[in-house]
């Protein structure tokens, strides 16, 4: 029986009494608004396409009212696969008609099987005197989405039970990205003739395809997950990240795998045209016979002492239900990574020829206790027996013994913080690391800024331990034994963003492979709207400027000076010139006087054009980027001027950019994902111009030492830190506490807390 443990959202309900499973769009009924208007038939449609075909045609028809009169309608496309499909730049409707067939032509040779490609056909514009009787369209009035994929035959994927009766595969699916949960009964399908499969009723009640390749990898291909999202007036799509970024190197990063068994891990990507909502890991397991091989689960518990004062390791041997007995032991050293030491061990136990530090014990139940071994590494073994004494498989746990902590990877000092005193290092954009450790043999560390770290947590699904040994740097060795001498080892992280939280992780390991894992946050001193002069008036702000900010273009930093210049419009509007460094854009950006807070407040605005593109002031929180909700400010502090975060800005501001759109409407399907010469302005600072030193003008090169990590296309730096030791205070003993463990919630519902990142 199908067993569905489903919780939807109230707008995944809503949407879901609104449209039907395939997609197809509801027949166009016009009503007294839109009655006069030229519309399509339908809001989607979708078509396959036999598998020899290499080009097809999806016809599409564009309706009127009236009947009277020949008229032209011009037509447009967007969409990421909008190459893949040919349209006609007009269609007519010739006198006497009341509709008109578009037919757009699709390039068949690139798709691959079990892919679905969409573009979405619109009305762009009509001609300007339609005539008697004639339809009027205003500009992108109706549209419609088309997806081509290629035809396949579906079965029922069987499998054969226990009793050896052939039976539909079922599986259950985990959700935790667009949706969180499980679904459970899940009937699987199989194309004919070839390894690719779908999943009945997924997500908002569509198939799900993915293709297992020989070698055990998988492909999900680009396809809807059947619910519209009203916000972006789109369908969401589901694929991997090679499909999604048009590059297989990226299942390096993010693999979809199939163990071989009956479990799938998919690394998904759900998004629209604009761009994605959630990336992460989620994973498919198919339905299977309950496993009767005997197993012993092996932990260990730790240092404990016996009521005889004896202190030494505490193991837990735990034989499930078909492991009669098994036999029990501790070998020296570390063989469970070793195939070959593993097999020699459980020939010997077999044999009973089997001498090592402790004596072999032969056991029916679970068993925990206290066992004799000396101090270092060993792995404890157990090899179980199936009901009729047959020696199955052997398990194997390493450890370390180490009853007086003399092995154990020791943080003794352990401080990340902004210098005060610290002679030739600014607080603003310098951190140190101050360490001290014991029994370290490897290290490695990851510095980002705690707003990317959280980002990257969740777009790769790690926590902050995985994403350090995954994407962090090895320590050198000769830094290495510093950090372990007694005195440690100190270093500066520099130049960094002034009023910007960093994260700095590392992952220890000791001799014997065992690991621990510290982190710290700090903070460089910024200066903010709230430490403004509050006694300046609006004629302190306005005349020229030096500028002075930490100009970013691509990955490189410099110290950038340009002028700027503030001009009244009236008793609270002003004109700002000035603020871009480039010699072929200068634009005139507007602000205003807040009288209440005595600063200068900046919004997003059109900037005019660069070249072809539309610029747009835009501002950064060093993850998202901002055209809209957003504002900085600027203000005395001291004898200097400072831009900031302002008061009313939702997000805080590190940054400021101007973005290039297609066109004057600022949306996340017309943003071009560039900006002005791809700089950015951080760290702004303003003297007047008379009062600004010579060398101001001089800009210098600033380039903190950093690497790229990258997730989900984007691209972010990880610093590395400065050559040069600082001494270190002696070591004073400190405990390093873990992060608690997450919980995640049962059955599967809709997200609610869903973001677009634009791409």
């Amino acid at each position: 029986m199908k067993n569905i443990s489903k919780y939807l959202g109230a707008a995944l309900l809503l949407f879901c009494a609104a449209c039907s499973k395939t997609q197809e769009g509801t027949y166009y009924t016009p009503n007294k608004d839109d009655s006069k208007q030229i519309h399509f038939i339908q809001s989607s449609i979708e078509k396959e396409f036999a598998q020899d075909a290499e080009s097809g045609i999806i016809n599409v028809e564009i309706a009127r009212t009236g009947s009277k009169g020949t008229y032209k309608v011009f037509l447009a496309q967007k969409g990421n696969d909008s190459a893949l499909f040919s349209i006609p730049s007009e269609a007519t409707f010739e006198d006497g008609e009341h509709s008109v067939t578009v037919p757009v032509q699709v390039d068949l040779s690139n798709f691959v099987m079990g892919s679905s490609y969409k573009t979405t056909l619109m009305i762009s514009g009509r001609e300007a005197n339609p005539g008697d009787d004639g339809a009027q369209v205003s500009q992108f009035t109706d549209k419609v989405t088309l997806s081509a994929s290629y035809e396949l035959t579906w079965e029922p994927y069987m499998r054969i039970d226990g009793s050896g009766e052939e039976i539909q595969q079922l599986a259950t699916y985990h959700y935790s990205l667009y949706y969180t949960g499980r679904d459970s009964g899940l009937e699987v399908e199989k194309a004919v003739g070839a390894n690719i499969f779908r999943l009945k009723d997924w997500a908002s009640g569509v198939t799900f395809k993915f293709i297992v390749h020989d070698d055990n990898t998988c492909t999900v291909p680009a396809q809807s997950i059947g619910y519209f999202n009203s916000n972006y007036n789109e369908y969401v799509f589901v694929a991997d990240m090679a499909v999604y970024t048009g590059s297989d190197s990226a299942y390096a990063s993010y693999p979809c795998t199939f163990d071989g068994k009956d479990t799938f891990s998919f690394y998904l990507i759900y998004y629209v045209s604009g761009g994605y909502f959630a990336q992460g890991k989620e994973t498919l397991v198919f339905d299977s016979e309950a496993d009767t091989t005997p197993t012993v689960d092996i932990e260990y518990l730790g240092i404990e002492a016996t009521p005889t004062g004896f202190k030494s390791a505490k193991l837990r041997f735990s034989p499930n239900s078909y492991a009669r007995s098994y036999k029990a032991t501790v070998v020296e050293g570390d063989i469970s990574g070793d195939k070959k030491l593993q097999d020699q061990v459980r020939q010997q136990l077999i044999d009973d020829t089997y001498e090592g530090p402790v004596p072999v014990m032969t056991l029916n139940g679970e068993d925990e206790s206290v066992w004799n071994v000396p101090r270092g590494s060993y792995t404890a073994v157990a090899l179980a027996y199936d009901s009729v004494s047959n020696p199955c498989g052997l398990y194997s746990k390493r450890f370390t013994c180490d009853p007086d902590n003399d092995f154990a990877v020791k943080v003794n000092e352990f401080k990340f913080y902004a210098p005060t005193d610290l002679p030739g290092y600014s607080p603003y954009n310098t951190l140190v690391w101050e360490m001290q450790t014991a029994n370290v043999v490897k290290m490695k560390y990851l510095c980002v800024k705690s707003g990317v770290a959280d980002y990257l947590c969740e777009a790769l699904g790690m926590s902050l331990e995985e994403l350090t040994v995954s994407r962090g740097y090895d320590i050198d060795p000769e830094i290495i034994a510093a950090i372990n001498s007694e005195e440690g080892r100190a270093t500066t992280f520099s130049p960094l963003d002034q009023g910007s939280g960093y994260v700095l992780a590392l992952q220890m390991t000791n001799a014997y492979g065992d690991t621990a894992f510290v982190s710290k946050t700090a903070s460089t001193y910024g200066y903010f709207a709230s430490d403004f002069d509050q006694t300046k008036n609006m004629e302190d702000f306005l005349g020229a400027f030096s500028a002075s900010a930490t100009i970013t273009a691509g990955s490189n930093d410099i110290a950038g000076n340009f002028r700027i210049d503030i001009t009244r419009v009236n008793d609270r509007d002003v004109i700002i010139r000035g603020m871009s460094d480039m010699r072929d854009f200068a634009p005139q950006i507007s602000g205003y006087y807040d009288a209440e807070k005595h600063m200068i407040i900046i919004e997003p605005q059109s900037a005019g054009m660069y070249g072809q593109n539309y610029a747009v002031l835009g501002f950064s929180d060093g993850i998202s980027i901002y055209w809209g909700g957003n504002s900085m400010a600027i203000g005395y502090i001291g004898d200097k001027l400072y831009w900031a975060s302002s008061p009313y800005a939702e997000k805080p501001v590190e940054s400021y950019m101007f973005l290039l759109f297609s066109s004057p409407q600022t949306t996340g399907a017309n943003y071009l994902r560039e900006y002005v010469g791809s700089r950015s302005y951080s760290a702004i600072s303003m003297v007047p111009l008379k009062l600004a030193p010579a060398a101001a003008s001089q800009a210098a090169p600033v380039k903190a030492r950093t690497q790229a990590i990258e997730a989900a296309g984007r691209s972010f730096p990880s610093y590395l830190p400065n050559d040069t030791a600082l001494p270190a205070a002696k070591a004073s003993a400190r405990a390093a506490q873990a992060p608690a463990a997450a919980v995640q919630a049962a059955g599967k519902t809709l997200r609610t807390d869903l973001t677009l990142h634009t791409r």
